[in-house]
């Protein structure tokens, strides 16, 4: 393997986009009220195993990890983005570097870094066997292009528990997602909580499965006097072998800014 120099400890986010971004939720929480150690373990292995799947251009197993520091704690609503970027490449082992950092406080917005690790990889068939890792593609993505003017607010990988009876990830699944994403943008303009009030349209357009990278970009389109409506379009990508991405669900949500007390308040007030 090429020698890999010692992690980095960058304290604010690479300008590149992050490999996941997720917005945990009160069933990730420990018995303290922080986000549990092991969920952002096992966010930072899925965030770690993308980059090097696209290295491989083939299924990895995880084979070690070579450190892991927790720097803060995240809490429920923090938006959490997991920067990932390989670092060495042996013959059949790829080590990537993972960096995570949680935006909060929307009346006041700060990004804090709360976690980094150093995971390796190695690389295998269909089979479950070791392979080799073979040269490095530079060819995009075949397929669709996720909209420039939309901000990517959330990326994700279904796992198993997020399929349906037919074996693809259930519509109910994206739904919530694309909720979740399209109150990104809404709680920065609003900079407080809001709620969703409705679902002005939704259109699925492919089905999404298991294993694939399922990115939520996002864009404000109106903002009222407590209201804010907002486009979302998910995109997912897929085939390591040979990556295509696809556009699969487009929708429109409005949601309302709310104070603490859960009463609509004026968007811009204090």
């Amino acid at each position: 393997m090429s020698a890999a120099s010692s992690p980095s400890h960058p304290t604010t986010p690479p300008a590149t986009e992050p490999a996941l971004r997720l917005m945990p939720m009160p069933a990730d929480l420990n018995s303290a009220g922080d986000v549990f150690g092991g969920w952002v373990m096992a966010m930072v292995d899925i965030a770690g195993a993308l980059p090097a799947i696209r290295r491989a251009r083939s299924h990895v197993v995880t084979m070690a990890v070579n450190s892991f520091v927790f720097r803060q704690p995240i809490s429920v609503g923090d938006i959490v983005s997991f920067h990932a970027d390989v670092v060495a490449v042996g013959k059949s082992s790829i080590t990537v570097d993972v960096h995570v950092f949680a935006e909060r406080h929307p009346a006041d917005p700060v990004v804090v870094k709360v976690t980094e690790a150093r995971m390796t990889y190695v690389a295998v068939d269909r089979a479950g066997c070791k392979r080799m890792v073979g040269p490095e593609s530079t060819l995009p993505p075949g397929g669709e292009r996720p909209p420039l003017d939309k901000e990517l607010v959330l990326r994700v990988v279904p796992m198993p528990a997020d399929l349906n009876p037919s074996g693809d990830v259930f519509g109910g699944w994206i739904m919530s997602m694309v909720d979740i994403a399209g109150a990104v943008p809404a709680i920065r303009v609003a900079r407080s909580k809001v709620a969703t009030v409705a679902v002005d349209s939704f259109v699925f357009r492919q089905p999404v499965s298991m294993g694939d990278i399922v990115s939520f970009h996002a864009e404000v389109v109106r903002v009222g006097h407590t209201s804010i409506t907002v486009d979302v379009e998910v995109y997912a990508q897929r085939h390591p072998e040979n990556p295509v991405v696809v556009k699969v669900t487009e929708a429109r949500l409005t949601y309302v800014a709310v104070d603490e007390f859960r009463a609509k308040r004026t968007i811009g007030a204090g």
